[in-house]
């Protein structure tokens, strides 16, 4: 959906790739599984060029077998190199004075995320950003499944009217969740896939968060 937005009264924020960047991280956690297996690993840009959701189709696509090793466990062992790592993970450039911009103009403020609830709300703190947030969902396990069915849930615990809500993410799943809700969408270049995969879904891409505050003038 690109051109003027209509009047947007709540923005629902993708978290992994969108408002923290750990990218790199993601790319060194998954490495060491496939170095484990005698796998070629991932550059940034190659990971950037196959991750998707679901997380069990992106590891068949790089060689890890859910189908042998389930995903439970491949899950957990992804999350033994990314969790310690995660707190030294900075937000997005200009995410913060975004933040700001949202809430002084009166803008309700979510996170749907793919990321376990606990490990979301913790990282959440640990940045000092959890305030800006009516609601924070995330999912109940690591395997980093569709959140379509947790975004429902949000938009009837808080009565949200998607005519007037953004999604803001980072993959095509996003868009997908968006319009499966009925939001609008706008996608960030800088997260977990290429602007170029962006791009072919047909809606906005913008380089960074702060690109969001233009949609909204």
């Amino acid at each position: 959906m690109s051109g003027r937005r209509g009047a947007i009264k709540a923005v629902i924020w993708d978290f992994n790739g969108t408002l923290i960047n750990d990218s790199e991280l993601c790319v060194r956690s998954v490495n060491a599984q496939l170095d484990r297996r005698d796998l070629p690993t991932l550059t940034v840009e190659t990971y950037r060029d196959v991750f998707g959701f679901p997380v069990a189709d992106y590891y068949r696509r790089i060689g890890l077998n859910p189908d042998v090793e389930p995903m439970s466990d491949l899950s957990a062992e992804f999350f033994a190199t990314y969790a310690p790592g995660l707190s030294s993970c900075p937000l997005h450039e200009g995410v913060q004075p975004t933040l700001h911009a949202l809430r002084d103009a009166g803008i309700r403020q979510f996170i749907l995320s793919a990321m376990e609830q606990e490990i979301l709300e913790e990282t959440l703190a640990q940045l000092g950003i959890a305030e800006f947030f009516d609601g924070v969902y995330g999912l109940s396990h690591l395997e980093g499944d569709s959140k379509l069915d947790r975004g429902r849930e949000l938009f009837a615990d808080f009565s949200i009217d998607p005519a007037t809500t953004l999604m803001v993410g980072d993959t095509a799943h996003d868009a997908e969740v968006a319009v499966e809700l009925g939001m609008q969408i706008a996608l960030v270049g800088t997260g977990h896939q290429s602007e170029a995969r962006l791009r072919s879904t047909g809606v906005d891409v913008l380089q960074g968060a702060a690109g969001i505050l233009s949609l909204l003038d």
